[in-house]
C-alpha cells in the first residue's frame, strides 16, 4: 500500500510540474516599439525597420531602402501587407518580427518585473494586430524564451 501511495504522489507531482511548464502566463502591457529583422546567409542579418513614437520625427525608420516604398513619413504604424511580406521572403532566408512592451504586470517566465520593458518575438499576425501605444494582454510560453503566443488588444 505504501508503494502505491508513493507512486500516486510521484505521478501527481510529475503531471503537476508538466502542467505548470505547459501552461502559458498572461501578462499585460503597452506596445512601445515594433521592429523587423531579416536574416541572411552566413549567420548575418540586418534591421529592416523600426517603428516607435518619436515626437516631431517620423515614427517609422526604414533601415533597408528597398522597403521605403511601403511607408510615408506620416505613417504611425507598420503593417506588413502581402507585397511587403513577399519582398521580405525573397530578400531574406528568415524574417523575425519583434514587439517591445512596457509591462504592467510581472512576466515571471522572462524575469521582467512590472514597469520594465521587454522585447518579444511575435508572429506576423500579432505584429500586424498591434499599434504603438496599444494596451494589450498576451500569453507568454514557459518553454519558448521571449516569444508571445497570442496577443489581445484591449
Amino acid at each position: 500500500m505504501k508503494s502505491k501511495s508513493k507512486l500516486i504522489i510521484t505521478l501527481i507531482l510529475f503531471f503537476g510540474i508538466c502542467f505548470y511548464f505547459v501552461l502559458p502566463v498572461e501578462v499585460e502591457g503597452v506596445v512601445e516599439r515594433k521592429a523587423i529583422h531579416g536574416e541572411m546567409s552566413g549567420n548575418t542579418g540586418e534591421m529592416v525597420l523600426e517603428n516607435l513614437q518619436y515626437p516631431g520625427m517620423p515614427w517609422i525608420f526604414v533601415e533597408n531602402k528597398d522597403f521605403e516604398q511601403f511607408f510615408s513619413p506620416e505613417d504611425k504604424n507598420v503593417y506588413v501587407n502581402d507585397s511587403m511580406k513577399e519582398l521580405l521572403e525573397r530578400k531574406y532566408i528568415g524574417v523575425n518580427y519583434y514587439v517591445a512592451i512596457h509591462v504592467s504586470s510581472d512576466d515571471p517566465v522572462n524575469d521582467v518585473p512590472e514597469g520594465e520593458a521587454f522585447t518579444y518575438f511575435v508572429s506576423l499576425e500579432d505584429f500586424n494586430k498591434v499599434k504603438i501605444g496599444d494596451e494589450i494582454t498576451y500569453k507568454v510560453s514557459r518553454y519558448r524564451f521571449a516569444r508571445i503566443d497570442r496577443i489581445t488588444v484591449l
